[in-house]
């Protein structure tokens, strides 16, 4: 990710923010597509936002999977997804 890094959006966009644990019934696919129409809102322009956004839709069990992943192995939020999709 590109340092410095920018600004994140206001705290409250995580109140209403898709979570995905990787234990119930959604699909990788079904969370993508939760997460982008959800997200779209915030009108983020920044990659390196966007990724840490993404980051935060992730708790327990699909949190944990991300924290074991090589530092700096995914470039863009297209690596990213696809990384999560392959998993």
């Amino acid at each position: 990710m590109p340092t410095p890094l920018n600004a994140m959006p206001a705290r409250d966009y995580q109140e209403f923010m898709p979570r995905f644990t990787g234990a119930e019934g959604l699909s990788v696919e079904e969370h993508l597509e939760a997460f982008y129409n959800d997200v779209d809102n915030l009108d983020i322009n920044e990659e390196d936002v966007w990724m840490r956004v993404f980051v935060q839709s992730l708790d327990r069990e699909a949190r944990k999977w991300f924290r074991n992943l090589p530092p700096r192995s995914i470039a863009d939020i297209e690596a990213l997804d696809d990384v999560f999709l392959k998993h």
